[in-house]
C-alpha cells in the first residue's frame, strides 16, 4: 500500500507540476493576447486620430476662405455704411443749420450724392455654402469618423459619359459631379435621385451610386430600343442639361476584323463559337487556324496546327462544357480535339468523313454529331472519338437531307439540321428520329437557302441564309419572327453563328466573304 501510495505522489507531483505549466502558459497568453489588443486599439486610435486631423484640417481650409470672404463683406458693408452715414450727418446739419443761399449753392451736389447712396449696392455678394460634418454609425473605408458634405451650386453640377448611343441590352454609367459655387467638387448635402422615361413612356427610378467623393454613378440598361430620356436631380432641383436623350439601337452593332492575315484580320471565316471566358473563337478557314479575340474585338491568341498531313482547313468549331475545342479539319476529313491553348489532345474521323460541314455537341450526353455536306448524312460520335452511328439519307422526304449545312442540338436533345437544297429546317429527337421540319421562308414570303444555325434556351432558332444573305429568327416550332439584319448591313456569304449569353443575347455571324464577324442585337 505504502509503494503504491509513493506511485501516487509522483503522478500528483507530475501532474502539479503540469498545472503550474498550464497557470504559467495561460497567464502568458492572456499577457500575450491583450498586448494584440492594445496594439490595435492603438492602430486604431492613431488612425481615429489621423482621420480627426484630416478632418479639421479640410474643415478650416474650406472654412478659411468662406471667413475671409465674410471678412471682405464686412469691410464692404463698414464703408458703406460709414459713407452713408457720413453723408446723412452732412445733410442733416446743412439742413439745420445752414441758410437758404447755403442750401441752394449745395442743392445739386446733395441730390446727386444721396440718389448715389440710396441706389448702392448693399447686399453681400459672397455665396456661403454649408459644409457640415456627417458622423458614420460604424467604421467604414471610406472614413473611421464621418465625412464632411456641403451645399452645391446647381448650375455648377454636371452629368457626363453620355453614350451618343446605346446597343439594345447594354448599359451606360452616366456620372454625376457635385460641386459648389466656386467649382470644387463636394459631398452633398442634398439628396440625389434620377429617373428614365422608356421608350414605351413608362417612368422607372434608378438606383444612384454615391461614390462618396463628390461622385455618383446612374446606371442605365437599354432594355428596349428607342428613346431613353434621363433626368437627374441635386435636392429636387434638375442638374443643367436635364434631360440627356440615350438612343437605344437594334441590329448591327460591331464589325470584328478585315480581311487579311495578320492578328485580328480574317481570310473567309467560315464559323464562330463562345468558349468559357465569352471570347469569340473563330474558325479563319483560308488562314488555316483559329482565332480568337474578345466580344469587343480585341485580339488574344491564334490556334494553328501544323502537325497533320494536309493543311489544317477548318470549316466549323464547336466547344463543349469543359472549354475543350473541337474543330471540323475540312481538308483532312476529321475532327481536332484541343485545349484552349491549342495542344491537340486526340483526332478522330478520318474512316467516316468524306466532306464534314458542320459540328455540334449535345449537352444532354456529350455526343459530337458532325453534318456531312454531301454525303446526306449526321454523323455522331462520342467525345473520345468512338463512331457510334449516323442517320439520314439522299433526298426531298421526312428524314432525308440534300446538302445538310448546319446542325445543332436543344438541351432537350433534339438535334436542328439545316436542310440547304431542300431548304428547311429539319428536326429530330435525341434517338434521332424525325419529328418534324420547317421552310426557311422568310417574312417577305421567299424561300431561303439555309446554312448556319444556332438556338436560344429551346425557344428560337436562328438561321443564316443563302440568295439572298440575311440572318433570320423563328420560334422553335418553326413560326417565323422577323429578320435580323437588314439590306445595309451587307451581309455576304454568312455561314456559322453564336449565341451569347447576354439578354437579349446577341448574335454573332462569320460573315464569309466580307472577311468579317458581325455583331448583332434583336
Amino acid at each position: 500500500m505504502v509503494d503504491k501510495l509513493k506511485v501516487k505522489e509522483q503522478e500528483a507531483e507530475k501532474n502539479k507540476t503540469l498545472a503550474k505549466q498550464i497557470h504559467t502558459d495561460l497567464t502568458e497568453q492572456c499577457s500575450r493576447e491583450e498586448r494584440k489588443v492594445r496594439m490595435k486599439a492603438e492602430e486604431i486610435i492613431k488612425k481615429i486620430k489621423r482621420e480627426e486631423q484630416r478632418l479639421i484640417d479640410e474643415l478650416k481650409n474650406n472654412y478659411k476662405m468662406k471667413i475671409k470672404r465674410a471678412a471682405a463683406d464686412i469691410d464692404e458693408m463698414e464703408l458703406k455704411h460709414g459713407n452713408i452715414k457720413s453723408a446723412g450727418n452732412y445733410i442733416e446739419t446743412l439742413m439745420h443749420h445752414g441758410n437758404a443761399a447755403q442750401l441752394l449753392s449745395t442743392k445739386g451736389d446733395v441730390s446727386t450724392r444721396i440718389k448715389q447712396l440710396i441706389t448702392m449696392e448693399t447686399i453681400a455678394k459672397s455665396e456661403h455654402e454649408d459644409l457640415i460634418f456627417t458622423p458614420n454609425d460604424e467604421f467604414c473605408e471610406h472614413g473611421i469618423l464621418g465625412i464632411l458634405k456641403s451645399d452645391v451650386c446647381i448650375s455648377k453640377c454636371t452629368t457626363e459619359n453620355i453614350p451618343k448611343q446605346l446597343p439594345k441590352g447594354d448599359s451606360a454609367d452616366l456620372l454625376i459631379t457635385t460641386r459648389d459655387s466656386t467649382g470644387k467638387q463636394v459631398i452633398p448635402k442634398q439628396q440625389v435621385k434620377a429617373k428614365v422615361r422608356k421608350p414605351d413612356a413608362s417612368w422607372e427610378d434608378i438606383h444612384v451610386a454615391d461614390n462618396r467623393d463628390g461622385t455618383h454613378r446612374v446606371t442605365v440598361a437599354g432594355q428596349l430600343d428607342g428613346k431613353y430620356q434621363v433626368t437627374t436631380t441635386i435636392g429636387d432641383q434638375p442638374i443643367p442639361g436635364c434631360p440627356v436623350t440615350i438612343p437605344v439601337f437594334k441590329g448591327l452593332v460591331k464589325t470584328i476584323g478585315s480581311q487579311g492575315s495578320a492578328e485580328g484580320q480574317y481570310n473567309e471565316p467560315w464559323s464562330v463559337a463562345i468558349n468559357k471566358d465569352r471570347d469569340i473563337v473563330t474558325a479563319d478557314a483560308d488562314n488555316n487556324r483559329l482565332q480568337i479575340t474578345t466580344r469587343e474585338g480585341t485580339f488574344k491568341k491564334m490556334l494553328k496546327f501544323t502537325q497533320f498531313k494536309k493543311p489544317f482547313t477548318t470549316r466549323d468549331i464547336a466547344i463543349s462544357s469543359d472549354n475543350t475545342h473541337y474543330s471540323l479539319d475540312h481538308n483532312n476529313k476529321q475532327v481536332v480535339v484541343s485545349d484552349e491553348n491549342g495542344h491537340v489532345i486526340r483526332f478522330f474521323g478520318q474512316n467516316e468523313l468524306k466532306n464534314p460541314r458542320s459540328i455540334g455537341i449535345s449537352p444532354v450526353d456529350g455526343n459530337v454529331y458532325v453534318a456531312e455536306y454531301d454525303g446526306y448524312c449526321v454523323r455522331v460520335y462520342t467525345q473520345h472519338g468512338k463512331y457510334l452511328r449516323s442517320f439520314g439519307s439522299h433526298g426531298e422526304g421526312q428524314g432525308q437531307f440534300n446538302f445538310p449545312f448546319g446542325v445543332v442540338i436543344a438541351t432537350t436533345g433534339m438535334v436542328f439540321v439545316a436542310d440547304y437544297i431542300n431548304q428547311r429546317i429539319q428536326v429530330f429527337n435525341a434517338h434521332d428520329q424525325y419529328l418534324y421540319s420547317f421552310d426557311c421562308q422568310s417574312g417577305d414570303g421567299k424561300m431561303r437557302y439555309p446554312r448556319g444555325i444556332a438556338i436560344e434556351n429551346d425557344k428560337y432558332v436562328y438561321v443564316t441564309t443563302d440568295d439572298p444573305s440575311s440572318l433570320l429568327k423563328f420560334e422553335s416550332c418553326g413560326k417565323f419572327v422577323c429578320r435580323i439584319d437588314s439590306d445595309s448591313d451587307g451581309l455576304d456569304n454568312p455561314t456559322g453563328i453564336a449565341l451569347t449569353d447576354d439578354v437579349p443575347c446577341r448574335v454573332i455571324v462569320a460573315d464569309r466573304d466580307n472577311h468579317c464577324i458581325k455583331v448583332f442585337v434583336q
